[in-house]
């Protein structure tokens, strides 16, 4: 891996740009690596729709949108697993434990502290494909604003490209034997929930989840008690002494009636400020996923698929590319590793890329020269120097494999 590379393996260039400036640099084989590349997506559009289908027709008996006769109780694990496995093999990552606490222990780009009630789902998993750094506009406060003539500010922001929930609410009894009724999500809750999201700051990744509530950060917490102790302090220097019979006269009602006026106009000022700071900060994530949610449920894994089914051509597409136009080099799997993180990063994008997988998809497909004329069945050494077939073997075995996709006797 060349030195500085990120450790995702999701490629973030469309695999249209991939074979764009692949083609450019093809020379006269860009006719053939062209029909190649046309070749390698018919053949893993095939294999993926069947994934799909296989997916859907395991997540079709506690679909939320599907039927309303979902159980509370049943088994996901089967498709929790499959599902996982397509997300993997589309470079999806599961979000760790550490990074979950990150997002729930930090404040980053919303205002608001939320907290998660976490022990109130059965099954929780969260994964992640691809990072990126953006800039964000960040206003200053007031004062600053006003008082210190600042201007808003630009920030570099760490942020997730998407985002996958997979979740289960528990069971209505679990809400009654813990006495919190009152936050059972209803019967919307049942059947197991896909959420897609895109462009999720890492230090607001709580904002996703549906079972939150709102906390004041400090800071917001003193904005809004500093005018009330700041009330009672200047009540107690005015009246104090009076009451206490430290003044002229004696303390009568209309007196003790407008401090405890004064007060209460102190305490509702308080309160209706933090009512409006709640609802600025739930109208602003509202907002904020609005634009951000892609998909929920079945639709999640139809873009699962087709993000799976872009990275893995993307991959075979770049290995077999390399080892056809710089087949003087002579590459092992570490010297075409590194080559094609170079490339990448004179893209603009730091990949860990998984040659090894690449490799393995040319060497399943029967398009890989080994090393002394190995045994495909014997795994591929990360020294050993590797070929691919010429372009027009190459066109002949993928129609091969094409043409036996489908095999009909009269």
């Amino acid at each position: 891996m060349v030195q500085g590379v990120s450790s995702q393996h999701f490629i973030p260039i469309s695999r249209a740009e991939i074979k764009r400036l692949l083609l450019a640099e093809a020379g006269e084989n860009s006719d053939d690596l062209s029909e190649i590349s046309n070749l390698l997506e018919g053949l893993w559009h095939h294999r993926m729709h069947s994934t799909q289908e296989s997916l859907k027709q395991l997540y079709s008996d506690f679909d939320p949108d599907s039927t309303d006769e979902i159980t509370e109780i049943f088994d996901s694990t089967t498709f929790v697993n499959q599902f996982s496995k397509a997300l993997t093999d589309g470079n999806w990552l599961e979000i760790t434990d550490k990074e979950m606490q990150a997002a729930l222990d930090g404040e980053d780009i919303f205002p608001i502290s939320l907290d998660v009630r976490l022990d109130e789902f059965k099954l929780l998993k969260t994964f992640k494909l691809g990072e990126k750094t953006i800039k964000n506009v960040r206003d200053p406060s007031l004062f600053a604003k006003l008082i210190l003539r600042k201007e808003p500010t630009q920030v570099d922001v760490e942020v997730y490209e998407r985002i996958i929930q997979v979740m289960q609410f528990r069971e209505r009894a679990w809400f009654e034997n813990n006495k919190t009724l009152g936050n059972y999500p209803g019967t919307e809750a049942k059947g197991l929930h896909l959420r897609l999201f895109k462009t999720i700051p890492k230090l607001d990744l709580e904002v996703i989840f549906p079972n939150t509530s709102p906390n004041m950060r400090r800071i917001d917490q003193v904005k809004i008690l500093a005018p009330l102790i700041g009330g009672l302090a200047t009540l107690g220097m005015k009246f104090g002494p009076l009451l206490f019979g430290f003044g002229s006269g004696e303390t009568s009602l209309a007196l003790i009636g407008g401090i405890i006026s004064a007060l209460a106009t102190y305490i509702l000022k308080s309160w209706t400020k933090y009512m409006k700071t709640k609802e600025a900060y739930l109208s602003q994530v509202s907002k904020d996923l609005y634009f951000k949610g892609q998909a929920n449920n079945q639709a999640v894994i139809n873009m699962v698929i087709d993000f799976s089914e872009e990275q893995e051509v993307k991959e075979a597409l770049l290995a077999y590319s390399f080892l056809l136009l710089d087949s003087e080099q002579q590459y092992t799997m570490n010297s075409l590793d590194e080559r094609i993180e170079k490339w990448l990063a004179e893209h603009g994008v730091e990949v860990n890329f998984e040659v090894d997988d690449a490799l393995n998809k040319l060497l399943e497909l029967g398009l890989l020269n080994r090393e002394g004329g190995k045994n495909d069945s014997e795994p591929l050494g990360s020294l050993e120097k590797i070929s691919v077939l010429e372009p027009n073997k190459t066109l002949s075995r993928l129609d091969e494999i094409w043409d036996g996709i489908f095999q009909y006797e009269n």
